[in-house]
């Protein structure tokens, strides 16, 4: 069982209300215990309050934004506005691109899907953000990209992107799904 550290983090956050880290931190927690409304006022104090330019704990809070908002109904709109603006922030770093191809592969989008995930294969690879936004490697991508391959024409790409996944030591959802889709592409189990 984790322990909430919010009562300190608020208590510390009282003392310096314009450290964007402190606040980055309480969003973090508020968005751990589930009050995503919360944690998207404080992930906006610390867009607000950073003075880093190109501050990877801006980039971060602008995709847990995202994500929170994902989390209620009828946010498609804001949803995509905070991966556009994490994009605007930092165009050099993938996971917002990776986010993308996601979102649109949501609203089957196929063709946004697969452009986005061609826009993140292009980027550098970074250091990690200091929050988990899924992404786990350029792998990722080039699973967004593989499926979304499928549906605008591209099978043999598919196929193809496909069986080099599951050549790689990949994370093993990611394994599990490029196998799944390879077995609904050729109709043969892999």
């Amino acid at each position: 069982v984790q322990t909430c550290a919010l009562p300190i983090l608020v208590a510390d956050l009282s003392k310096d209300p314009f450290n964007s880290s402190l606040n980055f931190a309480v969003a973090v927690e508020y968005e751990r215990i589930n009050q995503t409304a919360s944690a998207v006022s404080f992930y906006l104090r610390t867009a607000e309050y950073s003075t880093t330019p190109k501050d990877p704990m801006v980039y971060a809070a602008l995709l847990k934004m995202a994500h929170c908002f994902d989390d209620q109904t009828d946010r498609v709109a804001t949803v995509s506005n905070c991966l556009l603006q994490a994009v605007t922030y930092d165009s050099n770093r993938p996971e917002s691109y990776f986010l993308l191809s996601q979102f649109f592969e949501r609203q089957a989008q196929w063709q946004e899907s697969y452009t986005y995930a061609q826009i993140g294969l292009d980027k550098p690879e970074y250091a990690p953000l200091p929050v988990d936004v899924g992404y786990r490697g350029k792998y990722c991508l080039d699973f967004q990209k593989a499926v979304a391959a499928y549906w605008i024409g591209r099978g043999n790409e598919s196929e193809y992107l496909l069986r080099v996944l599951l050549s790689m030591d990949i994370a093993p959802e990611y394994a599990n799904a490029a196998k799944h889709n390879l077995e609904r592409i050729t109709g043969a189990v892999i």
